[in-house]
């Protein structure tokens, strides 16, 4: 930054001193005070260069300073370098202004035959032509760019020109042609050293290299190269964000992340600020942190967006964003942010197509203009508004056609989320109303126990039964019996479910089951410190008491084991039998109990899956995530 406020006073003071020593702007009378002056002009042309995407406010004053110094030259030289300078500015913003200003210089370089200006003049103005897709133009002006670049020895716009040439082959998939292209702006930047071309040609040439260490190792020194000079901070964030799409650790690709936040600040590039902020959310939700991937979508990527008005990058955020929201389980949300996704495109289609058919306007304008001089200006006139009408009607159709695509998009996809949430909200009513029936069941069993207690003992002491033994075993048996059908009243009853961890309440249940049961049931659980929400506990308590009580009613031998284990943030049921077993797809489909498992599984975002055949017993593996 000290070096270019140097150059902008050297190239101020340079400006205004030579004013003074001109007579009304028109005659310069020494040769000393013009050479000054097309030094200014030069420094002027350097920081314009730099400063068109990092500070494009500043970028137009130092033109607009460029354009006054060379009307007080008055030479028609120094007017179409200006115009030059000008477009320059306008380049990364107005690509339809900044063609005026090239169409401006073009005529003045033609008409003065300033060969000189040529190879800058066409590489810019194919810049302007590749902006508006129409690659055959850009290829030409190029070309030009590349002849006359190579006979004045002006070695960075003949890298620049090849490099640009590279990635136009590449758009249309002639690698072959890219790579002789990108390898050609090498080899000019490293014979006349020139870093920051070479940089940017060696990024280029490794997008075709295949072995992951050489791409890193080449992308680092790209990066070393472009740190050389000033000006070169896009190209460096853009490298440090491929490098971090690179790597397999989230971590290590944050840090590349990080990175290009750092250098995308300090040049002024909010659409690679955006870029850093959206691919570190995802790598933060590969760590699960999704407060932090929230973090960079809500607090910087969306907000900088909306200041420079990007709909495109809107767009891409809020689906990131519904994607975190998904990985929550917050199927609502995230059809909200699908929703604001699908509005941001259409208003980004519908303010790229403006930009297109203003862009492609303004080149219509000046190759009619051209037209008219040579031919008949009603014939030209009729051409130029059939021209305009196909454009009109053309940018209708695709406007049209891209709205009705995006619609049906959003139609199948809101759709498809209004399926799911009905079938979640189905299941849970189906749920309600069975944990509603288990606890007035409970009441029922828990109010019946005392009375059903107290009849029997009666009845007992009616029979009067002559061995006092047998009566007293009797009435502790029944006893026994009473306690059982409390607990089990106890465990079924939701609120009974909230006040106990969920290993304990296996061990219970397991052990009421066993009362009845002539099968062995072995429970073990690694981990006894299993803390769930409510809501959970209750459905893995339910899936388990489900399948128990399955195997009550067919495993008659053998034994019945249960483990409970937690591994990775998820907590897993094992479950296996030595009953008869049953036929494959024939629970799913009619037995209600198992339909229940799978549907309270589904509905904690896990899976229930069970291997069973005839003869050879019943398995269960069922993963619930912990978060």
């Amino acid at each position: 930054m000290a070096k270019l406020s140097l150059l902008f006073i050297l190239g101020t003071v340079l400006f205004f001193g030579c004013q003074n020593n001109t007579s009304d702007g028109v005659v310069i009378r020494d040769k000393t005070e013009f050479k000054a002056k097309l030094d200014s002009l030069r420094f002027f042309d350097s920081l314009v260069d730099i400063k068109k995407a990092a500070d494009n406010k500043l970028a137009h004053k130092f033109a607009d300073k460029a354009l006054s110094l060379a009307l007080s030259m008055n030479t028609e030289e120094a007017l179409a370098k200006a115009f030059i300078i000008k477009g320059i500015a306008y380049k990364n913003y107005k690509s339809d202004s900044s063609f005026i200003f090239y169409s401006k210089a073009l005529k003045i370089v033609d008409k003065n035959n300033f060969i000189h200006l040529k190879a800058k003049l066409y590489y810019n103005i194919a810049m302007v032509y590749l902006a508006a897709v129409d690659y055959k133009m850009a290829v030409i002006f190029l070309d030009s760019s590349v002849n006359n670049s190579r006979r004045w020895g002006e070695f960075p716009l003949l890298s620049n020109a090849y490099n640009a040439l590279g990635n136009i082959k590449n758009s249309l998939l002639d690698t072959t042609e890219a790579r002789i292209m990108f390898d050609s702006a090498y080899f000019i930047a490293k014979r006349n050293n020139l870093s920051s071309q070479m940089g940017v040609a060696l990024a280029s040439r490794t997008l075709f290299e295949k072995d992951p260490e050489i791409t890193e190792k080449n992308w680092q020194d790209a990066i070393k190269l472009l740190s050389r000079h000033l000006g070169n901070e896009e190209q460096i964030s853009l490298i440090q964000i491929n490098l971090g799409l690179m790597k397999v650790n989230p971590d290590s690709a944050i840090a590349h992340y990080r990175s290009s936040l750092d250098v995308a600040k300090s040049g002024n590039f909010p659409e690679l600020e955006i870029a850093a902020f959206n691919n570190m959310a995802y790598s933060l939700l590969e760590k699960n942190d999704f407060q932090g991937a929230e973090n960079c979508l809500k607090d910087h990527a969306i907000p900088i967006a909306q200041r420079i008005e990007d709909f495109d990058w809107l767009s891409s955020l809020f689906d990131t964003y519904a994607d975190v929201m998904l990985a929550q389980s917050k199927i609502s949300k995230a059809f909200k942010y699908e929703r604001q996704s699908l509005k941001m495109r259409l208003e980004a289609n519908r303010k790229y197509a403006n930009d297109q058919v203003r862009l492609l306007s303004v080149l219509l304008d000046v190759k009619n203009k051209e037209l008219r001089i040579q031919s008949n200006e009603s014939i030209i006139r009729m051409k130029e508004n059939r021209i305009r009408l196909a454009l009109f009607l053309f940018g209708c159709a695709i406007l049209i056609l891209l709205l009705t695509i995006l619609f049906y998009s959003w139609r199948l996809q809101k759709n498809k989320i209004r399926y799911q949430d009905s079938l979640l909200k189905s299941a849970n009513k189906l749920i309600d109303l069975e944990e509603n029936q288990k606890g007035k069941i409970s009441m029922e069993l828990h109010d019946l126990a005392n009375p059903f207690y107290i009849a029997i003992v009666k009845q007992i002491d009616l029979a009067k039964i002559s061995d006092p033994l047998i009566e007293r075993e009797l009435k502790e048996k029944l006893s026994t019996l009473t306690e059982g059908i409390r607990a089990i009243s106890h465990r079924i009853d939701n609120s009974f479910i909230g006040q106990i961890p969920l290993p304990d309440l296996i061990y219970g249940l397991t052990n009421d089951v066993q009362t009845i049961s002539a099968v062995p049931i072995h429970f073990s659980c690694i981990d006894y410190q299993i803390n769930l929400s409510y809501e959970k506990t209750m459905h893995v308590y339910r899936i388990i008491q489900e399948i128990l009580f399955n195997a009550m009613k067919y495993v008659t031998s053998g034994k019945v084991e249960i483990e409970l284990a937690v591994e990775e943030n998820h907590l897993f049921v094992f479950y296996s039998d030595t009953g008869p077993g049953m036929e494959s797809g024939f629970p799913v489909k009619k037995g209600l109990g198992i339909s229940n498992i799978h549907e309270r599984a589904r509905i904690l975002g896990g899976k229930a899956i069970m291997n069973s055949e005839v003869g050879s017993g019943t398995q269960w593996n069922i993963s619930i995530p912990l978060k």
